[in-house]
Parts: C-alpha cells; structure tokens; sequence
C-alpha cells in the first residue's frame, strides 16, 4: 500500500492533530513531537486487561442527551460522539469536535494538558456493541472552562460564539447537578441509594445455591497479614489464624469488592447470617459467589491486595496504598480491628 492509500492518516486525532500544528510555534512542534515519540515507546500498563464499562446510560443536560459509562476501574466517561453534540455542532463525529478546538483562537485558549487528554480518548468496552472511545467526564468541562475563557479574551470568532452559550449551558447545569450530589453526599443520601442500586445491579455476583470452592484465601494473602502487624505465623499448615483476621477480610476484601460500597457484604451477609454463639458462620461467603461474574471478580480484588500488601513494609503503609488504589473504600470512621 503506497502512502497515499493510507487512510490511517484521515483519522480524527490526526486531524485535529494537523491542525493545531499551524497555529503552533516550531519550537512548540518539535517539543509536542518528542513527547509524542516518548509516549509511542512506553509499554502499555496493561494490555492483556482491556477497559470495560460496569456500568451505562443517558444523561440529559438541558436538552441534550449523552451517552455515559462509567468503567470497571470507576472512571466516568463520555462517549467520544457526546462531545460534539454537547457543544451544539451540526456533526456529532470525532472530526468536529478535533476541527473545532483546533481552530485559530480557540485552539491557542487550550492547554497542554487538556490537549493530551482530547487527543488521546479512552479505548473501552461497553455494555454491548464494538468497541468505543471516550473521554473522563471532567474533559468536558475542562473545555467549556477553555471556550469560555476563549470568549471572554476575545479569541473566539463570530462564527464560534454559540460555543460559548452552549458551554455556560453546561457549566451552569453541571454546577446544579454538583450541588445536589454534594448535598446528597453530605446527609448519606448518596451512600444509601448506592448500596440500593448495588442490591438490584449485583445480584449476578451471589448465587441462591451454595457452591463448593477448594480453598478461600491462598496462603500468600495471610503470611502478607501476619509481616503487615508483625506477627509471627507459628504454624504455617494450620487454618486457624487471630480473629481479627476475619474482620480484615471483610473490611478490605468483601466491603470494597466491585465497587459496591459494602451492599454485596450485606447480601451476603443475608444469605450466610451468623448462626453460632461465638459469630461465626456456617458457610464461608465466597461460596455464595458466582463462577461467571463473583468469583472472578472476587479473585482480581484479592490479588490486588495481595500486591499492595508485598510492597509495603506495615499496616500504616498498606493502609496509605490500599485507599490510594481505592479511595471509594476510606471509611468515613476508622475501625478498630481489635476489638
């Protein structure tokens, strides 16, 4: 195939990306390049996992109608064709949206760093159909934040000012929506609908029946427990382990597990209730877990943990760690294991 059959070159971050090179300085263009140069050699953060959507639907701000997702890692997306309907541009491609931030003036208004993320979308899964391309929620009003500055200094062509009605449209509307999930937030009314939300969307992780798993915790994910409080393991064959083990496995393992703020533990909690003087269980909860979506789920949260945990040196440190990869999971109170 000759160069000029190579329709590669036509595709949208292409584009966009010619066409925010002329309004560049040189030296601007060869410092864009090397970095692009850096980003092309280094090794992706995980290619056999691809991104997948947990979660999809429509969001309608004003009288527009988005397509949103959020993905199994809990970052919430626009799809890559939202962007341009919520601008208000007659096309809704991805070759709109690059055309019109690359323009003179309007392009010179936005950042390096909104750069980076409008021309590198997020590739994910969703719930059905082929792959799709978006962007973190935020990038849109990062770019209404650029389109309004670009009005307000005088950047933005005649032709372009109803990019700026259309941004204040959804600034203004996001900003209501943001102060009624901060009000919500502040009384539990967020938490306690989630955990509702949570009962309904994941009853596919537990099962009715109780099911027969090998083992529930590998021995790697205790001998991490016992180095993190400094305790010794007097016999490594034996299945009995301190009690507080068994609050540190619902606090880290069962309460974050799939993002579900807690509403699975209680599911399970409802099917394996405690039914001995001494609190323990019949069954364990894993075996209530799903072979198609809990347990896999189940064993990717574990190990996860197993990870944070062998590369920190206590508890403090894994706690540090373990809320940074899960900040959904800081308890509004800390508990006390111990007691």
């Amino acid at each position: 195939m000759t160069d000029g059959d190579d329709k590669s070159a036509d595709t949208p971050q292409s584009l966009g990306g010619l066409a925010r090179a002329e309004i560049l300085p040189p030296e601007r263009r060869s410092e864009i390049a090397q970095r692009a140069a850096q980003a092309r050699w280094r090794p992706p953060v995980d290619p056999s996992r691809p991104l997948e959507a947990s979660h999809q639907g429509t969001l309608q701000i004003g009288d527009i109608e988005l397509e949103v997702y959020v993905l199994d890692d809990g970052r919430r997306l626009f799809h890559k064709r939202g962007m341009a309907r919520a601008l208000g541009l007659k096309s809704e491609g991805g070759n709109a949206f690059m055309k019109t931030l690359s323009r003179k003036g309007l392009g010179s208004a936005i950042s390096e760093q909104l750069w980076e993320k409008v021309e590198n979308p997020i590739v994910f899964n969703p719930l059905n159909g082929d792959p799709a391309h978006g962007y973190e929620a935020t990038v849109l009003i990062e770019v209404c934040d650029a389109i309004i500055q670009a009005r307000n200094d005088g950047k933005l062509a005649a032709s372009q000012a109803f990019l700026a009605i259309q941004a204040e449209i959804i600034v203004r509307s996001a900003a209501k929506i943001g102060i009624i999930a901060l009000v919500d937030e502040a009384t539990g009314y967020i938490a306690d609908k989630r955990k509702e939300e949570y009962r309904q969307l994941f009853q596919e992780f537990i099962r009715d029946e109780l099911r027969q798993w090998e083992k529930e915790f590998p021995d790697k994910f205790f001998d991490m427990i016992y180095r993190l409080y400094g305790l010794k393991r007097k016999d490594p064959k034996s299945f009995q382990h301190p009690s507080f083990f068994g609050k540190f496995i619902r606090k880290y393992i069962y309460q974050p597990l799939a993002f579900s703020n807690g509403a699975i533990l209680e599911e399970l909690d409802r099917k394996n209730p405690v039914v001995y003087a001494n609190g323990k269980r019949k069954y364990k909860l894993h075996q209530f877990l799903t072979d198609e979506i809990g347990l896999p789920a189940f064993r990717q949260h574990l190990w996860q943990v197993v990870g944070i945990g062998q590369v920190v040196k206590n508890k403090d440190e894994f706690d540090a760690a373990f809320y940074r990869a899960f900040p959904e999971a800081m308890p509004r109170i800390q508990e006390d294991l111990f007691k």
